[in-house]
């Protein structure tokens, strides 16, 4: 059995002054969190000297692999600078400009932290420019740590209502505003009718309609062919605003993200994780007549100390470099076609029904026997079977999270030394659930 030991030593001492020992909740493993040394390509290490095949990578953030050498020197680099945060440099130039020729819609680009404030910076500017105050979001999408954006995020579906109209539910989390809950309309993911009747039937109310191009936090539901292109065409008639939260798409699935992949360009966009490598650094991109409402002396405004910190713009640069040319995502995509195919004639063989949805080295392994296409689809399959698959993947060294509907993945450094690994390691944990049923 692994001994987790220093791990539960620390958490001891931690808890008393950081509750649950941890600073994000989805770090917490129950009876408590894992506590890691070093990260290194495709591996963890924790305190306790165990060694896992990392499949969270920094939830996303880490498209190249633990301690990639070309970010770590240009990360060294930049701190031997002397540079910080707090002031603009020719590299907070570079950086936006890559961007900028990567991204198909990013006319212009504004630099934030993280996710979730690139999300509010750009709901800011689609209400700034439409002189509205609603946004329309998915049924279980999650747009980051946000009043108006944390509505219906993981919502009882025998509470929300049909699925064809769902209601705005509060997230059982205090602290939100309840008020967002006026200003927050919802609509399911991957129906084009039932989005065109409620975004023609609130128009004049709504400054933004924002989706995940890919619904990643729900694990990996795709887009069904057409979606986005018609959502997209249906906004445009309603001359209401589309934002692609990229967050996770961005820079992973094509050099360009899910708008690139899917050939369909929204009026805004945000990007995190991957940009960097696992360093803090966010961007908003789309229309130059929608961003330069922020501009000093606009409309409205944009700021930050720490937007465009330095070792984050150096991270982001180095990491861009190596995300230009596609290799990487091609490299990503195949591999996680590779792996769910894999997984598939393992499942099979086993005698099991579950399915591994990915793309873009993002992934999610699903107890189900039907497609998940959306929130309640994802939220249907079985949550006990994943529970005991998940806590035999992590017994057997596989970073895995304890959570049915979110996303994992792999890095440019995973292998195939390592994916051999993964898919072995999934027989075994399949072989599990099968006798636990």
């Amino acid at each position: 059995m692994v001994s987790r030991d220093r791990s539960k030593e620390i958490y001891e001492k931690y808890d008393k002054f950081t509750p649950g020992g941890i600073h994000s909740n989805i770090r917490y493993f129950a009876p408590h969190p894992i506590y890691f040394t070093k990260g290194s390509g495709a591996r963890l290490w924790d305190v306790d000297g165990n060694e896992y095949i990392d499949c969270v990578i920094n939830n996303a953030a880490l498209i190249l692999g633990h301690g990639d050498p070309k970010v770590t020197e240009a990360v060294k680099a930049q701190v031997e600078s002397g540079l910080t945060c707090g002031v603009e440099s020719e590299l907070s130039y570079k950086v936006s400009q890559m961007i900028a020729e990567m991204v198909p819609c990013a006319e212009c680009v504004r630099l934030s932290n993280s996710g979730t404030e690139a999300v509010m910076k750009a709901i800011m500017l689609a209400r700034t420019y439409t002189g509205r105050d609603s946004i329309m979001k998915l049924e279980g999408g999650y747009d980051g740590w946000y009043d108006s954006a944390m509505v219906s995020y993981a919502p009882d579906p025998k509470k929300a209502g049909p699925r064809h109209a769902p209601k705005s539910i509060p997230e059982p989390v205090g602290g939100l505003l309840k008020d967002a809950m006026k200003h927050t309309l919802v609509m399911p993911f991957n129906d084009l009718h039932s989005s065109e009747s409620l975004i023609k039937r609130y128009r004049r109310k709504l400054a933004a309609v924002i989706v995940e191009p890919i619904m990643f936090n729900v694990g990996c539901a795709l887009p069904k062919d057409g979606y986005l292109k018609g959502l997209k065409e249906i906004t445009e008639a309603n001359d209401v605003p589309l934002i692609f939260d990229e967050v996770i798409s961005g820079f992973r699935v094509a050099p360009g993200g899910a708008q690139e992949y899917y050939g369909v360009k929204p009026d805004l966009a945000t990007f995190a994780k991957a940009i960097a490598n696992g360093f803090p650094i966010s961007a908003v991109a789309g229309r130059e007549d929608i961003l330069r409402m922020s501009a000093p002396g606009g409309k409205t405004g944009y700021g930050g100390v720490y937007n465009g910190s330095h070792v984050s713009l150096a991270a982001a640069s180095a990491t861009l470099q190596q995300l230009r040319d596609g290799k990487v995502q091609n490299y990503l995509n195949h591999t996680t076609e590779d792996l769910a195919n894999g997984f598939k004639a393992i499942a099979e063989e086993v005698g099991v029904n579950a399915r591994l949805q990915g793309l873009g080295g993002q992934f999610q392994v699903y107890f189900t026997d039907r497609e998940v296409v959306d929130y309640r689809s994802a939220k249907s399959s079985n949550a006990a079977e994943f529970k005991t698959f998940q806590k035999a993947m992590l017994g057997q060294g596989f970073y895995f999270l304890p959570l049915p509907l979110t996303h994992h993945g792999i890095s440019y450094s995973h292998k195939k030394a390592e994916i051999e690994a993964i898919l072995s390691g999934m027989r075994t944990a399949l072989t599990e659930v099968k006798s636990a049923s």
